[in-house]
């Protein structure tokens, strides 16, 4: 017994130097694979499954080209899609709390279905850690004085009676009339264009270029137009008119004119003046611009500086303090001022055109500017001279794209994006605390506790953050390489979103890869949707595997649009029984092989050397993220064995003797082809591979000679890491415990850093020295992932200010 027990020692030292020998070897740049969380308020759709599968396909790649991948699933729980299942304003907060419970452990159930990897560890942005260290982060940037509260017109949904951000718009073309109607002047009348009739109500000034020429016309009354738009003007009314004379905008400006409600409303008496506009467009209209500055960014910014603005709209739309538009919605008021002016003689044309409108892209209604205050993050922030956008532009050019016209289509985004609005206006959601530095660690402290509960029931509740600003939080709890892999939608939504806030914090950005994928369509064009319902995903787990549903959505190309068709899965299901059909020709024909026999035949050389050959290839495709052509030459290679070369072997299997060298070469050969398929076909049949490995692989391959034996050794490497990290209270997984060392899958960040500082190069750093106070004690600070000195700041947050760029 006591020999036994010093045997077993000494075997357990030599298996940890194989593993930290293994350890070595890996690649030591770890990812970080972050799932983009969907929304819970409901059961998954197709794309779920679509983005699911890549993701776990990209992770099983990494592993077996040796690199370490990390995945966390993650789910979204606040926003407008939860509050709209939830009717019952009795105990709101615990329905919507015990909804998205539900929801998570349905999306998980049916997660379970498809094999992935890592579905016990998940993040939700519901839990009270997540809400406070987002109070945090929001403490951070009020701190830098990059949050803004401001009244500004900002897109505005009736039916969601909140805010818009930008990246929750879409635009559509349409089809609406436009209108040339005059307005008075001393003894003259204005023309003015207008597509927009429900502004005229909010109408608080003209626009003017005081460079331009004016021509004065005549037919019933005098008119005043632009002089490059005569012609154009001349065809569309086509009335007989005569120029008289010409005027230069300069002598226009600061005029007063009446508007064509000031007779009915009392609140239009007040003097209404011409303003200088630089950014008039010669080549559209007629030269002159109404000004509703409510109801427009551009009118807002010209009129509020020397001027004051009047609000006339309600949040849900109805005209304000107006008695004759009181309580109609904007959509309808179209109508009843095209009436009035109507009998006014106010009109000289009506005009049918077609142009681009900005939707809601939950409702898909109508969307209007509306005057509210609002918070915001200011992108006209400076680093050091430098702007904001213009960083976050420049560092984005580091960051891999595929395919490579997204990047292209980001950075115009951003390029035309205003200032991005955090505040909704909803119940659900974690709340935004006052913009005090004081009031924010106040919240803090309570949502580590009660969560958005305390302030929902003490109707301290005003404005929630944007459900961008919450999911966004989660690349922060990672370190650098990051990759992404979502829908072509999010380019709009949480790419922008992490990309902003992860240069904020951290002064880089930590996304290395991101990629995209498109969605499936029905066989005439139409989207497969969650808010349609056109599609059942239980009927697909029901009538098919999933390594079946793996393969068939790997045959498509993913950066085009994939049309779902029961023809390609019949496709699919021939190529997994043509799989199965070689696996068990290959292992029942695997029996007395001996290592030791070196002679092999030519035939079986070179199908040994086309495989190697079909390896490199593969790996080369993997990090071009095609993965249709893997499936492609699988299928071929899968074709060219069973029918060429396994029907030459068959006479040389059955007829020569079991000892034979003839009969080991084939054998050899059959080795080296088993092993190809197990590391290729993993990603796809993982399932089915790991069915093999208890019945057949283990019996059948590696026990022959002790020499080769390596699974039992192996095994036990197992057993000791296990009982070995257990103690130390660190999670490992394997995926599978009986096959090869490829299979091996790190949950946790814990893991890898222990792993890292025991088994890798420790390199020695240098002491960094702070240039504000020439002291070599420093200290990691958590927002900015950098050193900084004691001297410097000493539990004060304002400190922070001074020492931003020295250390």
């Amino acid at each position: 017994m006591k020999l036994n027990l010093k045997k077993k020692n000494i075997f357990f030292k030599k298996e940890k130097k194989k593993l930290i020998f293994f350890l070595k070897k890996i690649k030591i740049s770890n990812f970080f694979l972050i799932d983009g969380p969907p929304f819970s308020n409901g059961k998954i759709h197709i794309g779920h499954i679509l983005n699911k599968v890549l993701k776990d396909i990209f992770i099983k790649n990494f592993l077996i080209n040796n690199f370490i991948c990390i995945n966390n699933l993650g789910w979204d729980c606040h926003g407008l899609p939860i509050e709209q299942k939830i009717f019952f304003e009795k105990k709101y907060y615990f329905n919507c709390r015990n909804f998205v419970c539900e929801t998570i452990i349905l999306q998980k159930k049916d997660f379970l279905k498809l094999n992935l990897l890592n579905y016990y560890f998940y993040y939700n942005t519901m839990e009270l850690r997540y809400e406070s260290f987002q109070i945090k982060i929001f403490q951070y940037l009020l701190l830098k004085k990059i949050i803004l509260k401001n009244k500004i017109p900002i897109f505005w949904c009736y039916k969601c009676s909140s805010s818009l951000s930008y990246s929750e718009i879409i635009y559509k073309n349409i089809k609406s009339f436009s209108i040339y109607f005059k307005v008075k002047i001393l003894n003259f009348y204005l023309i003015i264009w207008t597509t927009s009739i429900w502004t005229m109500v909010n109408n608080q000034a003209c626009f003017v270029n005081k460079k331009y020429i004016y021509t004065v016309l005549k037919s019933k009354s005098k008119l005043i137009i632009l002089n490059n738009l005569i012609y154009k003007f001349f065809k569309i009314i086509k009335i007989k008119i005569k120029i008289i004379s010409f005027i230069k905008g300069f002598f226009l400006i600061n005029k007063n004119y009446t508007f064509f409600l000031s007779k009915i409303i009392n609140f239009y008496n007040f003097n209404k003046k011409i303003i200088n506009n630089k950014y008039i467009d010669f080549n559209i209209g007629t030269g002159i611009i109404q000004c509703s500055p409510s109801n427009g960014i551009d009118d807002y910014n010209f009129f509020i500086k020397k001027n004051k603005i009047y609000n006339i709209f309600k949040k849900n739309c109805y005209i304000n303090y107006l008695f004759l538009f009181k309580k109609i919605n904007f959509l309808y008021i179209n109508k009843i001022i095209y009436k009035i002016i109507k009998k006014r003689n106010i009109i000289l044309k009506k005009k049918i055109i077609f142009h681009k409108y900005m939707f809601c892209w939950r409702h898909k209604n109508y969307l209007i500017y509306f005057l509210s205050e609002q918070i915001f993050i200011n992108f006209n922030y400076y680093f050091k001279k430098y702007n904001l956008k213009e960083l976050i532009i420049f560092n984005l050019k580091k960051i891999f794209f595929f395919p490579m016209y997204l990047k292209i289509n980001l950075i115009n985004m951003l390029l035309n994006r205003n200032n991005w609005c955090i505040s909704r206006q909803r119940k659900w959601g974690v709340i935004i605390p006052y913009c005090d530095y004081k009031i924010c660690s106040f919240n803090k402290n309570i949502s580590k506790t009660f969560s958005s509960q305390f302030f929902y029931y003490n109707n301290l509740k005003k404005n929630i953050f944007d459900v961008w600003f919450d999911s966004s939080i989660s690349l922060l709890f990672c370190n650098n390489n990051i990759l992404l892999i979502e829908g072509k939608d999010q380019i709009r939504g949480w790419y922008q979103s992490s990309i902003i806030i992860n240069f904020i914090i951290n002064f880089f950005i930590k996304i290395k890869i991101i990629i995209t994928h498109n969605f499936f369509i029905t066989s005439f064009g139409k989207k497969i949707s969650k808010s349609l319902n056109n599609f059942n995903v239980n009927n697909l787990f029901i009538n098919y595997d999933s390594n079946i549903l793996k393969i068939y959505l790997l045959q498509h190309n993913f950066t085009k649009n994939i049309i779902f068709s029961i023809k390609k899965i019949e496709n699919a299901i021939f190529f997994y029984k043509k799989i199965k059909t070689i696996f068990s020709f290959i292992i029942n024909n695997f029996y007395n092989f001996n290592f030791f026999k070196k002679k092999i035949l030519f035939l079986d050389k070179w199908i040994i050397k086309k495989i190697f050959f079909f390896n490199k290839i593969l790996k080369k495709i993997f990090f071009s993220y095609l993965y249709y052509k893997i499936i492609n030459i699988l299928e071929y290679l899968l074709n060219f064995l069973s029918n060429f070369y396994f029907n030459s072997l068959k006479l040389r299997l059955y007829i020569s003797k079991i000892n034979s060298y003839i009969r080991n070469s084939i054998i050899f050969s059959f080795y080296n082809i088993l092993f190809f398929l197990k590391k290729n076909l993993f990603p796809l049949t993982s399932n089915f591979l790991s069915y093999l490995d208890k019945k057949f692989f283990l019996k059948k391959i590696f026990n022959y000679n002790n020499k080769f034996s390596y699974y039992i050794k192996f095994k036990k490497i197992l057993n000791f890491v296990n009982i070995f990290f257990f103690k130390k209270k660190f999670f490992l997984f394997f995926l599978k415990k009986d096959f090869d060392i490829y299979n091996i899958f790190f949950l946790n960040n814990k893991f890898w850093n222990w792993i890292s500082k025991n088994f890798f190069l420790k390199i020695k750093k240098k002491k960094k020295y702070c240039n504000f106070s020439k002291n070599y004690k420093l200290k990691k600070n958590f927002f900015l992932k950098k050193n900084i000195c004691y001297k410097c700041c000493i539990n004060k947050f304002h400190n922070l200010e001074e020492i931003k760029f020295y250390v």
